[in-house]
C-alpha cells in the first residue's frame, strides 16, 4: 500500500533569520543580566540598614562612634537585657503584641464575613457596599486623625491617661476596606455547588462560611492578615495622638520617646537592641509564612 503522506523538507532558515535569533538572544541574556543587576543592588539596599542595625545593638557607645563600620570587639550580650529591663521595652513589647493580634483578629473576623456577603449574598445593595467600604480606602490616613479623635473622645474610648482601646478600634476600622477588598476576589470565585451541598446537608448559613468557605480562602486570609499585622505592628502617629501613659506605649512610641528623652546621653547599643526587638516579630512571620504569603498573592492576583 502506497503511502499517502507526503513529507516536507524544512524551509531552510534565512540568513537574516538566523541574524535576528541570535540578536534576540543576546538581547534576551543583556536584559536578564541587567535586571539582576538591579535587583541585587535593592537586595543590598534593604539588608545592609538591617545587617548594621543587627551588628550595632552588639557594640559599646564609644565603639559606635569610633569605628561604626566594624565588627563588635567582643558582643555585648547585655544589651539586649538592658533594653528589655532598664529601657522597658519588654512592657512595650507585649502592649504591642496586645493591640496588634487583638486588633487583627477583630479585622480578620468582620473583614471576611463583610466579603463573603458581599461577594455571594445577592442582594441589591451589594456593589454600593463594595464601593462604600473602598471609598475608606481612598481617605488620607492622616486626615481621620482629628474627627476620629473627638469620637472617640465622645464615646470615651479615650480617658485623660489615654488606653488600648481607641488604638484597638482604630486599626481595626482602618484595616477593613483593604482586608475587604483583598478577600473579596477569593470569595468570588468560590465554586457554589460546595455552599449548595452543604445547605443540603442541614448546615446554617454560619456553618457554610465557617466551616465550608473560609477554609477554602485560607492563603487569602493569611496573606491580608500578614500585611495588615505589619501595618498595625509598625504603626505610630494614631499611637502618639492617642497614648500618654508610658506603661502603656506601644515598641514604636515606646522606642521613639526614649530616643527623644535620652539625647546626646543615650547608651546606644541598647537602643539598637530595642530597634532589632522590634524587627523580630515581623521576620518571624514573614519567614514561618513566605510560601504562603506568595502563593495568596498570586492566587489573589489571578482571581482578581
Amino acid at each position: 500500500m502506497a503511502n499517502t503522506t507526503s513529507s516536507f523538507p524544512a524551509a531552510p532558515v534565512s540568513r537574516r533569520q538566523s541574524g535576528s535569533l541570535a540578536l534576540s538572544s543576546v538581547m534576551s541574556k543583556i536584559g536578564w543580566i541587567i535586571a539582576q543587576v538591579f535587583l541585587w543592588i535593592f537586595f543590598a539596599s534593604v539588608a545592609f540598614p538591617i545587617i548594621w542595625t543587627i551588628m550595632t545593638s552588639f557594640k559599646t557607645s564609644r565603639e559606635l562612634f569610633t569605628n561604626p563600620w566594624a565588627l563588635p570587639a567582643v558582643p555585648q550580650i547585655t544589651n539586649y537585657i538592658k533594653a528589655w529591663n532598664e529601657m522597658k521595652v519588654g512592657t512595650y513589647f507585649f502592649n504591642s503584641v496586645f493591640v496588634s493580634f487583638t486588633s487583627l483578629a477583630i479585622t480578620m473576623l468582620l473583614g471576611s464575613m463583610a466579603a463573603y456577603v458581599i461577594a455571594r449574598v445577592n442582594i441589591k445593595i451589594n456593589r454600593g457596599l463594595y464601593f462604600f467600604f473602598l471609598a475608606g480606602w481612598l481617605i488620607p490616613y492622616f486626615l481621620t486623625f482629628i474627627p476620629a479623635w473627638f469620637l472617640h473622645r465622645q464615646l470615651g474610648t479615650i480617658s485623660k491617661d489615654g488606653g488600648h482601646l481607641a488604638l484597638i478600634i482604630q486599626y481595626s476600622a482602618g484595616s477593613l476596606p483593604f482586608t475587604i477588598f483583598f478577600l473579596y476576589a477569593f470569595f468570588k470565585t468560590l465554586p457554589r455547588e460546595l455552599e449548595e451541598s452543604a445547605v443540603i446537608d442541614g448546615a446554617n448559613p454560619y456553618q457554610v462560611f465557617f466551616q465550608v468557605m473560609l477554609p477554602l480562602a485560607k492563603s487569602g486570609i493569611l496573606t491580608v492578615g500578614i500585611f495588615n499585622f505589619i501595618g498595625i505592628w509598625n504603626e505610630y502617629p494614631w499611637a502618639l495622638v492617642t497614648i500618654s501613659r508610658d506603661e502603656l506605649k506601644t515598641l514604636p512610641l515606646g522606642l521613639a520617646n526614649l530616643l527623644q528623652r535620652s539625647q546626646y546621653q543615650t547608651d546606644w547599643g541598647a537602643m539598637f537592641a530595642g530597634f532589632v526587638l522590634t524587627l523580630v516579630p515581623t521576620f518571624v512571620v514573614y519567614a514561618i509564612y513566605q510560601s504562603r504569603l506568595t502563593e495568596g498573592i498570586t492566587v489573589g492576583a489571578l482571581k482578581g
